[in-house]
């Protein structure tokens, strides 16, 4: 069976090979809101419930380095292997797990027909959600004074407004544009 040393840890060849045939089961799909938790069981079961093993199974994974000594050389090749294969897979799963429905970027392309314009606009979120939109001029300018609204609320309340002056600079940036923008 496994048993943690404090600088060595001891693993067994049932561990290492369970713990390298689920990550390839678990990332051979999409990764949903799911995944990190499914990681997270599959690990513990893996270590047979013991949370030392487990938690290094876990911190192997997640920071890309094998913290410790490991004797056996065959489970050192493995969990380098592992950490090569699966460590950006199991960070992904983590922030789609915390973060999952918020915005990872956004697009717009400007399209026009018999000279009216629109925006066709694109949302993907962290968990690889895709909507798409139109947007026409009045519609786009409701959308911005929907969001200034929204930040002058956050303006408004202590904790936010801590928050918001990280931007300071990014909304002088928006005001001038906007400025530039007046006829």
């Amino acid at each position: 069976m496994t048993t943690p040393t404090k600088d060595k840890m001891m693993l067994d060849d049932k561990t290492v090979l369970l713990f390298e045939g689920n990550l390839k089961r678990i990332f051979a799909m999409k990764i949903t809101r799911s995944t990190f938790r499914e990681l997270q069981n599959v690990i513990l079961s893996c270590a047979n419930q013991n949370k030392e093993v487990a938690n290094f199974l876990f911190e192997t994974l997640l920071s890309g380095q094998i913290r410790g000594t490991i004797p056996n050389e065959k489970h050192r090749e493995i969990l380098e292997e592992v950490i090569k294969d699966f460590t950006i897979p199991a960070r992904l799963s983590k922030e789609v797990f915390e973060r999952g429905e918020f915005i990872n970027i956004i697009t717009s392309d400007l399209v026009s027909q018999e000279e009216q314009y629109a925006f066709l606009n694109r949302l993907r979120r962290i968990d690889g959600e895709e909507f798409t939109f139109m947007s026409d001029v009045p519609n786009t300018f409701h959308l911005l004074q929907h969001f200034a609204g929204r930040m002058t609320e956050l303006e408004k309340n202590g904790k936010s407004r801590e928050e918001l002056a990280k931007f300071k600079k990014e909304i002088h940036l928006i005001a001038d544009r906007l400025k530039q923008m007046a006829l």
